[in-house]
């Protein structure tokens, strides 16, 4: 039984193929409400564009993933155990449609409620990213984070982004999806509509990742997401371990961890558009 759901919109004259993703992570909602509301009624102007409810089993149960996280699966060669779970199996269902696609938008969301919106993009989509009504831009998540849909672009010589449209039970949140999911399409060209316009952006590198491998992780306090710190600082605790950054640095996604080998946070740097 499928674990996806497939619209597919075409256009009046032959065009790009473009795909967007909503509910890879099942209590990400905005993306799904976002789908519900502009899909009836968008008119492609050239191409095709297809949406894809793409975790159904977890967002029935409004859950993150069942099994796997969904947004880890797609890798050029999975593990035996990933191949057998529910998610496993659904990457694969999806990635036929990913291989048949000239662009990819894949819609997520936050639980935490003081998150903000971002994309996440590699230099060869930085254009199409640059688009997204959105103020910060971040880069080289393929170096630390494998098997995400982007990355899976990437590695297909293809261009993809995903948008973080901040807390996902905010219905700024789902508003933010809706105008990404537009900009998206008017900007190559599949709707017709204005382009939007390229405001003053914030960029980002991811550095690094933080994973504790010995004992469960606590967060010394809440962060904000790309929060830059000032001076060096206590980021939390592995077990009795202190955890430091230097000022300089920007944190994002700091979360308790109990699981070993976990994603604690993520380290990147402020920089400057020449620098991408």
């Amino acid at each position: 039984m499928s674990n996806i759901k497939v619209i597919e919109k075409l256009g009046k004259t032959q065009g790009k193929t473009a795909v967007i993703l909503a509910g890879v992570h099942g209590n990400e909602i905005c993306g799904i409400i976002a789908f519900d509301k502009i899909i009836p009624s968008l008119e492609i102007k050239s191409g095709k564009v297809l949406f894809i409810y793409s975790n159904l089993e977890a967002i029935r149960q409004n859950k993150r993933f069942i099994e796997e996280n969904l947004n880890r699966c797609f890798l050029p060669i999975q593990s035996k155990e990933v191949s057998q779970t529910l998610e496993g199996k659904t990457a694969k269902e999806i990635e036929p449609y990913l291989d048949g696609a000239d662009f990819l938008l894949d819609i997520h969301a936050s639980n935490s409620i003081n998150s903000i919106p971002f994309v996440i993009t590699d230099d060869n989509s930085l254009e199409i990213a640059e688009t997204i009504p959105c103020k910060i831009i971040s880069l080289n998540w393929d170096s630390f984070e494998k098997g995400t849909t982007d990355h899976y672009m990437h590695l297909n010589n293809k261009k993809g982004i995903c948008f973080e449209s901040g807390y996902t039970k905010d219905q700024k949140s789902v508003n933010r999806a809706e105008d990404a999911i537009i900009s998206f399409l008017t900007n190559l060209d599949f709707i017709e509509g204005i382009k939007e316009q390229i405001g003053k952006k914030e960029y980002f590198k991811i550095v690094s990742i933080y994973k504790n491998n010995k004992f469960p992780f606590k967060k010394s306090r809440d962060f904000g997401d790309f929060e830059v710190l000032k001076e060096k600082t206590l980021i939390g605790k592995e077990g009795n371990k202190d955890v430091f950054l230097d000022a300089g640095f920007a944190v994002l996604f700091v979360r308790d961890r109990e699981d070993l080998d976990n994603e604690c946070f993520l380290v990147a740097r402020k920089i400057e558009k020449s620098q991408v």
